[in-house]
């Protein structure tokens, strides 16, 4: 069975795909715990100044500053909250939109105050006529957008406001945790270059190999996946190889070289299975939508290499055996 090349390509385009939905599913658990994370990345740099500077005046020296151009900062309220006041430079990394838009440059120096809030939320807002309102601390504050995505985050539940330049004179340092989100990875240098920064620390608190293993303990089930994929190529080269004996012994006795025999036993299984991985690829491509494919080119990319690597090394040993 092994040695039908149907049944190998099927078999391999079935692992192909089977890779495609476990890398769908990493993709999407990585949004929801960015999303969980009020959509700041695990780069992210919560910083206490040593001066009790304004949020307009933080603002100011972040607008200034040709250091660092594209970053979104988050002023949260000391304490348990689902409120954050926004700020934005240049490019960043948006929220997803249920229904409207999020902040744009002008709404960081606008006289108004805007919102923009989860979707478990919007049952709450009031709408008089085509403009809805959240009614925050005795006061109505214009809804720009709804943020959510098809699946539940803790984000469903957050209010992201762009404060006016009015409120953001009154609001200060000292009142807020202060996080800082480069579109790029930033340096705690330039962030200390810019900022008056009495104390500064990654908002994760942990080290490199740390977010690692927070990362593999979250994705435990989808490594279990990759793994058994792994697993399933390894077996098929081992049966490849038993239900092929005959063969190889009859190949012999007929005067094939055993180099020969092992090119073209090589170049067969190679490309089936090459033939699979493409196949089953392509059709997992049109079927699940990813944000990028370059984790999973990498994956089957030296999944074939070193199938093909094992296989070859397999069937050498077996063709030395017959001889």
């Amino acid at each position: 069975m092994f040695r039908n090349k149907t049944f190998l390509t099927i078999l391999n385009a079935c692992l192909a795909f089977f890779a495609v939905f476990i890398f769908f599913q990493v993709q999407q658990r990585d949004i929801v715990i960015r999303l969980n994370d009020h959509n700041l990345s695990r780069d992210t740099y919560q910083v206490e100044l040593k001066q009790n500077l304004t949020v307009a005046q933080i603002n100011q020296k972040l607008r200034d500053s040709s250091q660092m151009d594209d970053l979104q900062v988050h002023y949260q309220p000391k304490g348990p909250s689902k409120l954050t006041y926004f700020y934005g430079k240049g490019s960043y990394e948006t929220t997803p939109m249920i229904s409207g838009s999020f902040f744009s440059k002008n709404d960081f120096v606008s006289d108004l105050s805007v919102a923009v809030v989860g979707q478990n939320l919007k049952s709450k807002l009031y709408t008089p006529k085509d403009q809805a309102y959240l009614r925050l601390n005795g006061k109505y504050v214009p809804v720009i957008g709804v943020m959510g995505e098809k699946f539940d985050s803790n984000l469903d539940d957050q209010i992201f406001i762009a404060p006016s330049k009015e409120k953001m004179k009154q609001m200060r340092a000292e009142q807020y945790d202060i996080l800082i989100d480069g579109s790029k990875e930033l340096k705690e240098s330039t962030v200390k270059s810019i900022l008056p920064v009495k104390k500064i620390h990654k908002s994760h608190l942990q080290q490199f190999v740390m977010t690692n293993w927070e990362w593999m303990t979250a994705h435990w089930l989808e490594l279990v996946g990759l793994l058994a994929i792994i697993v399933t190529l390894v077996v098929e080269i081992f049966l490849w190889r038993y239900t092929s004996q005959r063969f190889y012994a009859h190949a012999i006795k007929s005067g094939v070289r055993s180099d020969q025999l092992e090119l073209n036993e090589w170049a067969s299984y190679s490309l089936f299975n090459g033939l699979g991985f493409l196949a089953g690829a392509f059709i997992g491509g049109l079927t699940f939508s990813l944000q990028s494919y370059r984790p999973l080119v990498s994956y089957l990319a030296v999944s074939f290499i070193l199938s093909s690597l094992l296989f070859i090394f397999v069937v050498k040993r077996g063709i030395k055996k017959i001889k």
